[in-house]
């Protein structure tokens, strides 16, 4: 009898062993990008910044100081023009973040404006010093709240300009801003596994990142890389993962600083944001184009600007336990994406008109999902 309930026993842990693996072996890694639907907003102007966080979308005109608020439906809620000089005023906004309610707006050189859930400035926080950067990339992912602490991309510490050769080797990479006290120190180096560690000279990059868990993930735009560090009293360099894109253009090391007329023989690859929630890390990334097809369609010319996504592939890629996963291709009708907020959520994207050829008197915006297969 012993032995015969044994055996029940053993045959039951044998079951519920080959269910559990059967789960795990069911859970893929292979992603698909899903269009559910798109929304209209009442609203025309050329939109590069932008961000969509907890059901609400904040989009930046480009060409004014308008900030405009919406819903998931498209319904305008705010639409709010900053004066551009004055004790209320706002400019040069590169940057929208999200976090516990209020919007944090980031100027690479003019500090950082803190907005209410109604877009009315609370603070304009001062730096210790004038930024360097003159502006450059759209829509970018560089800072983030932390411990009661601004992270974010903000070089011009000691005057010291972004645009000196061997910057990222050189000097520290970002500000850690403490909201507490209004002091700010400079932060984390280059880690030796970047190109940018060399004597080489490569494009200039732009830099991307995200914290999770105690974590910094780091990118620089041009460079296929995640670098990985832990976030403390210091913050500290730990490893550093490869993309492993199928194609990524880049202009290969060379000993002298590369020239203009070299960066408009071909088109880098370029990583345009990082995203993470708990569990996932998901990159934004483009490919790139060759030099023999950019010099051929004359993609250096303006006017042949809107024609890039005929040739360059974006793709999204997810990182986790599982390593990761497929390239998960964005259609080119796809223009910039405002925020990921976890794979398990809706998002939204621009639709790219230019591209499309379409002109409307209102912005479209895609509802985006990641669908695991």
């Amino acid at each position: 009898m012993k032995t015969y309930l044994i055996l029940i026993v053993l045959s039951f842990m044998l079951y519920s062993c080959n269910q559990e693996s059967e789960k795990l072996n069911s859970l893929s890694n292979e992603w698909e990008l899903i269009i559910e639907d798109s929304i209209q907003v009442d609203y025309l102007a050329d939109i590069r910044e932008g961000t969509f966080s907890d059901g609400i979308g904040v989009i930046k005109d480009l060409m004014s100081t308008t900030l405009v608020k919406f819903d998931s439906t498209g319904r305008v809620l705010i639409q709010k023009e900053y004066p551009r000089e004055g004790p209320n005023s706002i400019q040069f906004l590169e940057t929208i973040h999200f976090h516990e309610g209020k919007y944090y707006g980031l100027s690479s050189f003019s500090g950082i404006f803190l907005l209410d859930s109604n877009l009315e400035l609370l603070e304009k926080i001062e730096m210790p010093f004038p930024g360097e950067a003159r502006g450059g990339a759209y829509n970018r992912k560089n800072i983030k709240i932390w411990n009661n602490n601004i992270l974010m991309w903000y070089p011009g510490r000691d005057g010291v300009s972004p645009y000196l050769d061997y910057f990222y080797r050189d000097y520290p990479l970002l500000e850690l801003f403490d909201l507490k006290s209004k002091t700010s120190k400079s932060v984390v180096r280059i880690p030796p596994t970047s190109k940018f560690s060399t004597d080489e000279f490569f494009g200039r990059p732009y830099l991307n990142f995200t914290i999770e868990n105690d974590s910094l993930y780091l990118t620089l735009s041009n460079e296929p890389l995640i670098h990985v560090y832990s976030m403390g009293d210091s913050i500290t360099w730990k490893r550093t993962v490869e993309l492993d894109p199928y194609q990524f253009q880049v202009i290969t090391g060379q000993k002298a600083p590369v020239t203009y007329t070299q960066m408009m023989q071909l088109h880098e690859g370029s990583i345009d944001a990082i995203y993470s929630d708990p569990s996932n890390l998901i990159i934004n990334y483009k490919s790139g184009i060759e030099s023999e097809v950019f010099i051929e369609n004359e993609l250096k010319e303006r006017k042949n600007f809107s024609r890039y996504p005929e040739f360059e592939k974006a793709f999204l890629r997810i990182y986790n336990s599982f390593g990761w996963s497929n390239e998960i291709r964005i259609p080119s009708k796809i223009g910039p994406i405002l925020n990921i907020e976890s794979t398990n959520k809706a998002f939204y994207a621009l639709r790219n008109d230019d591209f499309i050829g379409e002109e409307q008197e209102y912005l479209t915006f895609y509802k985006l999902r990641l669908r695991q297969k």
